[in-house]
Order: C-alpha cells, then structure tokens, then sequence
C-alpha cells in the first residue's frame, strides 16, 4: 500500500510525488513569468555554449590533487539515482522470483564514472557525450559486455551529439542528465529531443541536476563557469521543468526531499516523469 507521505492517506501505486491530490495542490507553486530558456530575470546574462573540456583529463587532475576523482556532490548523486534503481527493483512485482533491472541512459556522460557506478543496478547502461576523447577514455575504462553465460550488467558509450543526431534510439526506464542542461544554449530543445528519443511512453523517470542561483556561491547576474550558459533559481527551474513534466520533485545532492520549490541547496537534483 502506497501512502501519502504528507497525511498518510492512501494514494495510487502509479503516483510518483508520493503524495495525495489534496496535499500536493497545497504545495506552494511558484508564480513566475520566465523566458524560453527559464529565466525570469529580464537582466540576466547568458555566455554563449562552448565546447565541453574533456572531462577525463578534469578528472585525472582532479584525482592527482584531492584523492577523489569525480567532485562529491556529483557521486552522490550518482551513488542516490544508483540506490533508488535497487528501489525499483524491489517494488517490482515479479520479486524476487524474477531480478529485473532497468536500462538506464546516462546523458553527457563525460569520462563514464557516474555511469559506472549506475551500471552497479542496472541491466543495461548507456552512456553518451558529444566530447569525444571523453567517450574514448570511457570506453577504454567503463565497456562492460554481456557473456551470455551467466548474469552482468552491460555497460556501452558512444560519441553522440543528441540535438543533430537523426536516429531512432531504444527506450529507457532511467533518463540521466548530471550536470549537463546548463551547458547548453536550446536547452528548451534539448529536453524535447530527449523526451521523444528515450521516453518509453509508460514510466521513464528522469533526473537533471544543474547549479542553484539562490546559492550565496552562485553568481547572480552570469555563470561564473565559462562552461554554464545560465543557472536557475529553484523557483525558475521548477517553473521550466514543468513545461515538459507532469511532475516534477526536488532533492539535496546527497538525495533527500526538498519541500517546495524555493530553496537555497545547490546542486540541485529534479525527478521528473510525463
């Protein structure tokens, strides 16, 4: 039995906010005028999109100076999209006679170690970035093939520029976007195109991360990193996410609910399902 986690009356097994149609119009829905690309300051200043640096060497440096080779907020939320697929798996009614995993596309995967640590709990991952030294340092570290033999995750990457790309793709049960939608210009495009590329039309659910500008760290007026063509505010981003989303719901880096929609917490991780 589903309940809501708000009033702890019962609630559909579909529902994916967790909570009753009464508690959830309670919300406190942000009432903001935005531009296309979810801005709602008229003053703000995008930079334009630049090609990404490749990331593997980011992350070897990185590892050489700190000892970590990937920033903690991103593997934690890595390490809670990985932990809430073993959920699905449990909720899945054919457990545990049958271990069902989802397939799951790691969008703008860079140099693969997010992915790698979702193909811990997943069937198929599939990783993909448009930086293609990227991709090969993926491939050369991550490629993990099926032997037809006994169980394992299947692990691929493949250079892919979503937004030119004119292929039909298979459909996924988990859609992941870390730290990739601020760097790019047609944002507004760019969820579309993933949306009609990936979504299984049944209960794909997806997860975007991007820079909170509440945050005192965050600049107000342009991204400091030359690399983000815009930040939102929390309000701004829950407001453009649900252009496209039926529901949206907010969490800290390290996966635990936001209630509401404004808050200062950044990174900021949404999930999102049609």
């Amino acid at each position: 039995m589903k309940l809501c986690e708000k009033c702890g009356r019962e609630i559909p097994e579909d529902y994916g906010n967790l909570l009753c149609d009464e508690c959830y119009k309670k919300l406190e829905i942000p009432d903001i005028k935005i531009d296309s690309n979810g801005i709602s300051d008229p003053n703000y200043k995008e930079n334009p999109e630049m090609e990404d640096k490749e990331q593997w060497v980011t992350n070897i440096l990185q590892f050489e100076k700190t000892g970590y080779i990937i920033w903690h907020p991103t593997r934690d939320m890595y390490t809670f999209i990985k932990n809430y697929c073993i959920q699905k798996i449990l909720s899945n009614p054919q457990y545990p006679k049958f271990i069902w995993k989802p397939n799951v596309v790691d969008i703008g995967c860079g140099s693969g170690v997010g992915t790698n640590i979702l193909s811990q709990e997943a069937s198929f991952v599939w990783g993909i970035d448009k930086n293609k030294k990227s991709i090969d340092f993926a491939k050369e570290a991550f490629t993990r093939e099926k032997n037809g033999i006994y169980y394992s995750a299947q692990e691929t990457f493949d250079h892919i520029d979503l937004l030119t790309d004119t292929r039909e793709m298979m459909k996924f049960d988990v859609v992941v976007m870390i730290e990739v939608i601020e760097h790019i210009a047609d944002c507004a495009g760019f969820l579309q195109t993933v949306i009609k590329k990936f979504d299984n039309g049944r209960d794909t659910e997806y997860f975007l991360s991007t820079p909170n500008r509440n945050n005192d760290s965050i600049q107000k007026d342009h991204p400091k990193n030359k690399y983000h063509v815009r930040e939102w505010r929390s309000e701004e981003f829950y407001t453009f996410l649900s252009k496209f989303f039926r529901e949206v719901k907010f969490y800290n880096s390290k996966g635990e609910v936001i209630e509401g929609y404004s808050t200062t917490h950044t990174p900021l991780l949404a999930k999102c399902k049609l």
